[in-house]
């Protein structure tokens, strides 16, 4: 079963005083490379996320979503800033003796009137309980995605598939038309030498040797069994249900070297033909194949 790289999956839910929840986007990508974007407080789970996709994804660049909320009020703590109230006290004491003020005794009071010397802060959540929630709505999320990549994966294959059975098509028609060129060929020559000699007789040993010498420069046999073995091995790939990305596009290149030698080796106007629309056929599977994993 193909699958592609590009998808999107959410997950999420409530337990524990918490709510979280989990968006996982991913694109083409040579190898699999995730990206983690949560929370700091979240930092220490990174390693069961990224264990999460340990034999599910293979190929891609996977980017991850965290959001987390406190349901429940959360533990706070009072801290105080002691250098900024020290600052207070100077900058009292400094004003006092410019303008030669009665000394101040500050009052607990007065001092914690000023700004930004206590601030409440949230206490970091409990990751114990954050823990099974964030790996049930990881567990969601990468179902979800790779259902999508699995989706959009049979549009590909469907795809593809049509454009195969156009190959196989296109060799057949330069297997058949293989025979007829050198027929051709050797009509030609025949033709031409008798206009030439204007009827005489030419020395056949070297005309068959000629024609020979045609026969095995412009055979393209061996071309086409491969570029059929190629097909077979890319369709039997495309059943498989692992990442067959790179080995498809490896069978590609194949395809496209046996199809370059065949338009190499043939002057006849049809087989060029063919060989143009083979190499816009590869092109537009190998298209395909690149969002492939």
């Amino acid at each position: 079963m193909v699958r592609s790289m590009t998808g999107y999956g959410r997950g999420g839910g409530s337990q524990d005083g918490y709510s979280l929840t989990v968006e996982i986007k991913s694109i083409n990508h040579r190898h699999f490379d995730l990206v983690i974007r949560a929370p700091r407080e979240l930092l220490p789970l990174e390693g069961r996320i990224r264990r999460k996709f340990h034999g599910r994804i293979y190929r891609g660049r996977v980017e991850i979503y965290v959001n987390l909320e406190a349901t429940s009020e959360p533990g706070k703590i009072v801290d105080v800033d002691i250098n900024l109230a020290e600052s207070y006290c100077l900058a009292i004491q400094k004003l006092e003796n410019y303008f030669q003020l009665a000394e101040t005794k500050l009052s607990m009071g007065v001092l914690a009137g000023f700004p930004d010397i206590f601030k409440i802060i949230k206490a970091d959540p409990d990751l114990d309980k954050v823990a099974p929630l964030l790996e049930l709505s990881l567990d969601e999320a990468i179902v979800r995605l790779i259902e999508q990549r699995a989706e959009e994966g049979r549009r590909l294959e469907k795809d593809i598939v049509k454009r195969l059975g156009l190959l196989r098509e296109l060799v057949l028609r330069m297997r058949e038309k293989g025979p007829v060129v050198l027929e051709e060929y050797r009509a030609r020559l025949n033709s031409r030498l008798e206009e030439i000699l204007g009827g005489k007789e030419f020395d056949k040993q070297r005309f068959s040797m000629e024609v020979a010498l045609f026969a095995e420069k412009s055979n393209i046999d061996e071309e086409l069994i491969r570029l059929e073995s190629h097909l077979e091995s890319f369709s039997a790939n495309l059943g498989n249900d692992e990442a067959v990305g790179r080995k498809l596009d490896f069978l590609l290149q194949e395809m496209n070297r046996e199809i370059n030698t065949i338009a190499s080796k043939s002057s006849d106007l049809e087989i060029s033909q063919l060989v143009v629309e083979g190499k816009s056929e590869i092109e537009k599977i190998r298209e395909q194949i690149q969002n492939i994993e």
